[in-house]
């Protein structure tokens, strides 16, 4: 009997992701081949809106029913209403999820689990990976036995879900051969608003991961009591299905099935651009794969790579780019498991590697990255995974990892850093020290709803912060990304880290998160209360991130690297010109960089276009250079003042003399013939009790325009009403000694820098 076969793949919000959809279409062709009807659909969930994501919900339900489809197959559920909805109209439906090893809980509703156990290695030490082909295999003898009427779960390696458990009766088979790839093309799509274009596909090399340390010899684990009921996933990082079992099939087969595998994406999807290695050590044969891709049509080619692997083989990675470049491919390290910067936490997580270590490698790929620009990336793809959230972490945990990613400019490589927390799933050692500790819950608490439903994971088990304030924490700083969106995100953490610090042991997360909700109400009020310019203009901003002659501890310049070489910088400058309009310098400090008078130069161009800079002034304090500095192009400035007074500025800039550089450059620069000056007033919690005394200061200084900002770390959440306050007065100060007044949006923080004072 011929049966109606959905594949789903869904995904928890409007992107692409990095969720492969080549198994799923893989054993949709393997149906397709053995006479059944079988089709694929995208769905895309909008995770943040539940009357879109209803909305959603119905329109799967009615592509299973238009399909009138028997069996349901999936590799992840994000929602299993829909899919319990059209199993409802039919006893003979069912729900096959196929598992290459991911971490999931037994899901009421799913019938089959394919891969679920694929048996342990020979060590008998940890689970064995599953390979795609023992999946394939499996899953061509559960549609035989359901289009035969049989028992499906006598087919090696397929589950079933009884009472919440998960029941195998043998481990997966090894298929004798490996048929040709093939895949579907064509597939459905189902989405709220205009789906992603789908530009990159999987290539399945070898299976697991070869890093094998085993954390239940570590502290952290002690007393931990693994079941023996079924299989861990008990090597490698705590968190990880993968570790302990790497296949390392021979490297030319290897390479010529993963080659086989990207032509034929190449030639039959012309909108795949890139193309991910799972693998977790791909370093080995990579470069022999760019070699053997030479008559490939030009792709980006997006690895995984271990921190510490990337260090010690850092002369492979250099031959597969050479390798690479000659064959006129990209590589890209897309993936490195980096979870924290605080190694207290790392060492929970038995990632075997030190905060130093990571660094280290970062710098690394940074520098592999300014040498050979056209042939290797490591931030474009953002893949790079972050775990800021565990039940364990405290407030001083996650501000030390927060105050590395500000210091090492790390924001480059994560998406969404504070919404990145521990999954918690039944096979993984973590689950059960999270057990040991009293951290699992039977359902979440009120507010929280974990990550995997909004990410696009299997769910997860519901669990508790151990340490009220980081429920404090996280509570807060989850409101203000939903207040105020993403710019500002570290600053945001950072805040509320220093909030939960501070915090008494019982805290009231709710209690915290209203009152600073509410402060963050008063100040926006006042931001938007006051006077406003008489003029700006919008300008394309060219960002530096080189070095600083102050030592600001909320400086929002440096949370994200740039490559700010000469050459990169040219690059910027030319882009922005490109726009038509004026352009402005800023960032770290732009006057600090060796080749400042050049880019302004460049950044004028031969139509003498109208050049701004955003700085803390002090290099003008030189006259000579405020007037080489208007000479080679500059035209309007933004400077930093901290404070009306030396002693308020110069302890929030850190570096005594820099309240008094700033005023002298000030007048240095009015005095070499900039058109536009304007004062750009940080708040701070150190300066609001002057705040209104800085418009005086700032008029006989030459300033003909103020412009106030804010950042949340800088004033400190619990002094975000007196802020307002200073905000009011300032406002006020500047209407008396006529100084026009322009504010910067919450949402922005201190890094909105592409109006410009006329």
């Amino acid at each position: 009997m011929a049966l109606s076969i959905g594949f789903v793949l869904p995904f928890g919000e409007l992107s692409e992701s990095f969720f492969p959809d080549t198994l799923l279409a893989q054993l949709c062709a393997d149906a397709r081949r053995a006479g059944h009807r079988a089709d694929l659909v995208r769905v895309y969930f909008d995770g943040h809106d539940q009357e879109v994501d209803r909305s959603i919900g119905a329109r799967l339900r009615a592509w299973l029913a238009e399909r009138e489809v028997d069996v349901i197959v999936a590799e992840r559920v994000v929602d299993m209403a829909p899919l319990r909805a059209h199993l409802a109209a039919a006893s003979h439906r069912r729900v096959v999820l196929v598992s290459r090893g991911d971490s999931f809980d037994p899901i009421d509703g799913v019938d089959l689990v394919v891969g679920a156990d694929p048996g342990v290695t020979r060590s008998g030490e940890t689970r064995r990976s599953p390979a795609v082909g023992e999946i394939a295999l499996a899953f061509e003898r559960v549609l035989e036995a359901l289009a035969d009427g049989l028992d499906p779960t006598r087919v090696p390696g397929v589950g079933r879900v009884v009472e919440g458990r998960l029941i195998v009766d043998a481990p997966l088979e090894r298929p004798v051969r490996r048929p040709p790839f093939d895949a579907v093309v064509e597939m459905d799509v189902i989405a709220a608003g205009e789906p992603p274009p789908i530009t990159r596909k999987t290539l399945f090399g070898n299976v697991g991961c070869p890093y094998a340390a085993d954390p239940m010899t570590t502290p952290h684990f002690q007393g931990v009591r693994l079941p023996t009921t079924r299989p861990i996933a008990r090597l490698g990082c705590a968190f990880c299905s993968l570790g302990g079992d790497y296949e390392k099939r021979p490297e030319a087969e290897v390479v010529a099935r993963t080659l086989e595998q990207a032509t034929f994406w190449a030639e039959r999807a012309p909108t795949v651009r890139e193309l991910v290695l799972s693998d977790q050590y791909s370093l080995r044969y990579l470069a022999a794969l760019m070699n053997a891709a030479r008559g490939l049509r030009p792709m980006r080619w997006l690895f995984a790579a271990r921190s510490d692997a990337f260090v010690r083989e850092l002369s492979t990675v250099r031959a597969a780019v050479d390798a690479a470049a000659a064959a006129g491919h990209t590589l890209e390290v897309y993936l490195t498991g980096f979870e924290s910067f605080s190694d207290a936490e790392l060492l929970r997580y038995n990632k075997g590697v030190t905060v130093a270590e990571q660094i280290a490698a970062i710098a690394s790929m940074r520098a592999l990255a300014r040498e050979r620009p056209e042939a290797f990336a490591y931030a474009a793809a953002r893949g790079h995974s972050l775990i800021l959230w565990s039940p364990w972490t405290t407030p001083e945990e996650l501000r030390e990892s927060v105050d590395v990613l500000r210091a090492e400019g790390l924001s480059e490589l994560f998406h969404e850093m504070g919404r990145n927390r521990l999954r918690l799933y039944r096979d993984l050692p973590i689950f059960y020290a999270a057990e040991r500790d009293g951290a699992l819950l039977e359902e979440w608490e009120s507010g929280d709803e974990g990550v995997a439903r909004a990410k696009g994971y299997n769910a997860e088990h519901p669990w508790r912060f151990l340490d009220p304030r980081t429920r404090v924490a996280h509570g807060v700083a989850r409101a203000l990304r939903e207040r105020l969106g993403m710019a500002t995100e570290l600053a945001q953490l950072t805040a509320a880290a220093e909030l939960a610090v501070s915090a008494p042991p019982d805290a009231d997360a709710e209690q915290a998160r209203a009152r600073a909700l509410a402060g963050v109400d008063a100040l926006e009020r006042a931001l938007a209360g006051g006077a406003r310019a008489a003029a700006t203009e919008r300008a394309a901003v060219v960002r530096l991130t080189g070095s600083c002659n102050n030592g600001c501890l909320s400086c929002p310049n440096r949370d994200r690297h740039l490559d700010s070489s000469e050459r990169a910088a040219r690059a910027r400058i030319e882009e922005a010109r490109s726009q038509g309009g004026p352009v402005v310098l800023a960032g770290r400090e732009p006057t600090l960089h060796p080749a400042f008078l050049e880019l302004v130069r460049a950044a004028a161009g031969s139509d003498r276009r109208a050049v701004a800079i955003v700085s803390n002034g002090r290099r003008f304090a030189s006259s000579a250079f405020a007037r080489a500095a208007v000479e080679a192009g500059l035209t309007r400035a933004s400077v930093k003042m901290f404070g009306a007074d030396a002693s308020t500025a110069d302890a929030i800039a850190r570096d005594a003399g820099a309240h008094a550089q700033a005023l002298a450059g000030m007048r240095n620069l009015r005095a070499a013939g900039v058109r536009s000056l304007e004062v750009r007033a940080p708040l701070h919690a150190q300066n609001l009790a002057t705040l209104e005394t800085l418009p005086e200061v700032a008029r006989r200084a030459g300033a003909t325009h103020l412009r106030v900002e804010a950042a949340l770390d800088a004033v400190g959440l619990a002094n975000l009403e007196a802020a307002a306050r200073a905000v009011e007065a300032l406002s006020s100060a500047c209407a008396r000694v006529g100084l026009s007044l322009e504010s910067s949006p919450l949402a922005a923080g201190t890094s909105l820098f592409d109006r410009v004072a006329v």
